[in-house]
C-alpha cells in the first residue's frame, strides 16, 4: 500500500484518482467506514420509499476541476444550469444571496 486515503466520499475518490493519475503505480488504497461508496451524496430506499441523503448537484468555479470530472465522468456526467434559492417568510432569495434581490424581497 502506498496511501492510505480516508473516506470514499467524493473528496475521497478524488485523491485517489488524482494520485494514482501522477503514478500509474502508486496504489491508493480507500477506506470507507459505510457499506458503499460515495459520502452523504447518495440515495437511500426506507419502506419502499426513496431519500435523497446529500448533495446531488456539483459546482465549481475551478476551470481545471471541471475538466477533471469531464475527462473522468464523459457522457455520463449530466451539465445543469445552476439556480439555487431560499424560501423564507413567502419569498424567493437567489443563493448566493444577491444584494438587489435581498433588499427587494425585505423591503
Amino acid at each position: 500500500m502506498d496511501t492510505l486515503v480516508i473516506g470514499g466520499g467524493p473528496a475521497g475518490l478524488t485523491g485517489a484518482v488524482h494520485l494514482q493519475s501522477l503514478d500509474a503505480d502508486r496504489v491508493p488504497v480507500v477506506i470507507e467506514a459505510g457499506d458503499r461508496v460515495g459520502g452523504i451524496a447518495r440515495t437511500e430506499s426506507h419502506r419502499g420509499y426513496r431519500f435523497d441523503i446529500g448533495g446531488h448537484r456539483f459546482f465549481t468555479k475551478v476551470p481545471e476541476v471541471k475538466a477533471f470530472w469531464d475527462d473522468l465522468m464523459g457522457d455520463d456526467f449530466i451539465d445543469v444550469a445552476r439556480s439555487s434559492r431560499i424560501y423564507y417568510r413567502g419569498r424567493f432569495y437567489d443563493y448566493p444571496l444577491r444584494v438587489g434581490n435581498a433588499l427587494g424581497n425585505l423591503g
